[in-house]
């Protein structure tokens, strides 16, 4: 586990590239209420900030339904507001529809996401993967430590979507990540991620390094001694 994560750390870095790579922190705050066994609601809020302020913010609503331990469908509404390259803030609707597998041995928990989000009011200059629309593919890894409330993961996500202007779907964005998650006694969950974005066959665009922090609320849940399990399908990206 500890080589692999190393990879992940280092592979964007070693990767050839010819863009620039700026910093970002990233924040997120969630409440989850579990309607049944099956079915479950979320609001959370992002923001992502940059050395000249705040970038983006956007709050989410989400529903999840659990088929069987292994699948799981959501959808998910955000309002996000922007900042454009002329610095004011723009706004935009984005639905994404989400297809989350997950498969579990002894402490090593397997996961893939499949989303396709679409947006509304998206800017037709830079085609951008991450708010416009596109088809995205996230593996994820993530091992329980034993004797601690500690739980390592990776991920890798796929971005593909319209890129200078080309019409069709492909390949423009990866993102990396690597993280620690810690499992409190009752209703509260902690994530602390460093993620790499960076872009694919487009010259002249920025990477990102990232460094990302969540925190979940799970309402009905605060008598209970089982701890909250992080969320694995990527809420808050």
């Amino acid at each position: 586990m500890r080589h692999l994560i190393l990879c992940f750390l280092l592979f964007p870095f070693l990767a050839n590239s010819q863009n620039s790579t700026v910093f970002q922190v990233w924040n997120e705050a969630g409440i989850s209420y579990k309607i049944d066994k099956k079915q479950s609601l979320a609001f959370d809020l992002t923001t992502r900030h940059a050395a000249g302020g705040l970038r983006t913010f956007f709050p989410q609503v989400s529903y999840k339904y659990k088929i069987n331990k292994y699948i799981r469908p959501s959808i998910d509404y955000r309002l996000i507001s922007d900042r454009n390259q002329e610095g004011n803030m723009t706004l935009q609707h984005r639905l994404n529809a989400n297809l989350q597998f997950n498969q579990e041995f002894e402490r090593l928990q397997l996961g893939l996401r499949l989303r396709y989000q679409y947006s509304t009011n998206r800017l037709a200059e830079n085609f951008e993967p991450e708010f416009g629309q596109a088809l995205r593919i996230k593996p994820s890894l993530a091992y329980d430590l034993p004797k601690t409330d500690l739980e390592p993961q990776v991920s890798m996500e796929f971005f593909t979507g319209p890129m200078d202007g080309q019409n069709g779907y492909h390949l423009n964005r990866i993102r990396w990540s690597v993280g620690l998650a810690y499992t409190f006694e009752g209703p509260h969950s902690l994530e602390v991620a460093y993620m790499y974005d960076q872009r694919i066959m487009s010259p002249g665009a920025l990477n990102r390094a990232i460094l990302n922090f969540s925190y979940g609320y799970s309402l009905g849940n605060k008598t209970s001694k089982k701890p909250v399990k992080p969320q694995r399908d990527g809420r808050f990206l």
